[in-house]
């Protein structure tokens, strides 16, 4: 039987320490028959469908977020150019919102929540980047450079005509 001393006695500490911090939800589903535990499954998809509508919802005059698709941008990007760190932070606040049943609220609910954590993501308190941020910035990168987004969501001209560079400002907003 092998000793165990204080070095070793720590090491081991730290090993279940360490493994405290992942989520179970991630274990369980590589136990799934069809489970994809990333960013680009089911449940992830259908969760930012709904925070990207509340973020860019659909108006009178231009689609929402979710009718461009912008879900399946927000979780490519995340999945594929992301550093693991940033796609794991992501991954764990999404599953805090699946685990508080987000999906499961009425819309004026969902709005104060995803309000709350764009005022947490904002303050001056938070030296780590926070996931929201990394969520609304892709949503509108997303929707302004979907053909969704340019031709019915901003002042889509395919041929501009000609370059008048001295034009009286009229009040009118400009692409938005």
């Amino acid at each position: 039987m092998e000793k165990i001393d204080r070095r070793n006695a720590l090491g081991i500490v730290a090993k279940w320490s360490a493994a405290s911090f992942i989520p179970f939800s991630w274990l369980l589903e590589g136990c799934a028959d069809n489970s994809n535990p990333n960013l680009l499954n089911q449940e992830y998809q259908v969760l930012l469908a709904e925070i990207v509508e509340i973020i860019l919802p659909k108006t009178a005059t231009s689609p929402g977020a979710k009718e461009a698709n912008v879900h399946n941008f927000v979780g490519l990007i995340a999945e594929e150019c992301y550093e693991p760190e940033r796609k794991d932070g992501m991954i764990v606040g999404l599953n805090q919102l699946l685990r508080n049943g987000f999906l499961d609220l009425s819309a004026a609910e969902k709005y104060e929540v995803l309000s709350q954590l764009d005022q947490e993501a904002h303050s001056a308190s938070h030296t780590v980047p926070h996931y929201f941020k990394d969520v609304k910035s892709l949503t509108q990168w997303g929707y302004f450079s979907s053909e969704k987004g340019i031709t019915e969501g901003l002042r889509y001209n395919p041929i501009p005509g000609d370059y008048k560079g001295c034009v009286p400002y009229n009040g009118e907003i400009a692409w938005y």
